[in-house]
């Protein structure tokens, strides 16, 4: 009896054996995911060369806004006027200094570019038409990519604000003068900038011909150098942010009932 216990224990041990075998021949999991194909970094439309001094802009304003402060937009400056005292006390800026709005830089630029007779756009004869098309497309793409692609999570709350008071929230007001509140009518040349340098990765995924992102890559590479020229009047110096109101921290959890988030 015990000759047969020993045996059945012996064929347990080796029918054991033998799994372990065959389960040793299966790959690891992390040398599978070696061999796997890596994916090649995003496709650009268009090359793209940001002048030294937009760079800088870029750099310096995610380090105020990582540090908890915020650009006071073009669209607050016409409000502070009817907001209640605790939203005045954060108005920092006299109203000479208020930056030009998203629409306004594409107005300027359109002018100076059409009028300029050393800069051309496929020809001289076609340059004006084609500069309207290129920046009402531009102006397209800003309002479609502003509240997914252009914002830093500290800016979201002062994007719901906005949004919740002229746009989708049940107190939601329209200006006259400003029918549908469009985006590039509150936002500036800072958040203009972050769609241009993104826009070579975003065409890449469009479905224009390379005739028309041709002709917006030298658009672009015009306007950047244009808005370098010109950065001491588009952009707010470091100095000239604010500390982020509570009421924009705290305004995302109000969005989804559409109201807006007071002061307390």
């Amino acid at each position: 009896m015990k000759r047969k216990i020993a045996g059945a224990a012996s064929h347990r041990t080796q029918k054991s054996q033998d799994i372990g075998i065959r389960r040793s021949t299966v790959k690891p999991l992390k040398a599978r995911e070696e061999r796997a194909p890596q994916l090649s970094p995003a496709t650009l439309a268009f090359d793209i060369n940001v002048p030294k001094g937009l760079k800088s802009i870029l750099v310096n304003s995610r380090a105020q806004i990582k540090q908890g402060n915020l650009l006071v937009l073009p669209k607050e400056y016409k409000e502070y006027g009817s907001l209640p005292k605790e939203y005045k006390e954060y108005t920092i800026l006299e109203e000479e200094q208020k930056p030009p709005n998203v629409e306004e830089v594409f107005t300027d630029f359109a002018s100076y570019y059409t009028n300029a007779k050393d800069k051309e756009l496929e020809s001289e004869e076609k340059k004006e038409a084609l500069v309207a098309v290129i920046t009402r497309g531009l102006l397209v793409y800003f309002e479609k990519t502003l509240g997914t692609n252009l914002l830093y999570v500290e800016e979201r709350g002062q994007y719901a604000f906005l949004d919740n008071r002229y746009r989708s929230g049940v107190t939601a007001t329209i200006d006259q003068d400003d029918d549908n509140s469009p985006f590039c009518h509150w936002y500036g040349a800072d958040h203009l900038l972050r769609l241009l340098v993104k826009l070579p990765e975003i065409l890449a995924q469009s479905s224009l011909d390379q005739y028309s992102i041709d002709l917006i890559g030298i658009y672009v590479k015009e306007l950047l150098e244009w808005m370098d020229s010109k950065k001491d009047e588009l952009f707010l110096p470091a100095s000239l942010y604010r500390e982020t109101p509570h009421w924009y921290q705290t305004d995302i959890r109000s969005r989804a009932q559409g109201g807006v988030q007071k002061p307390v």
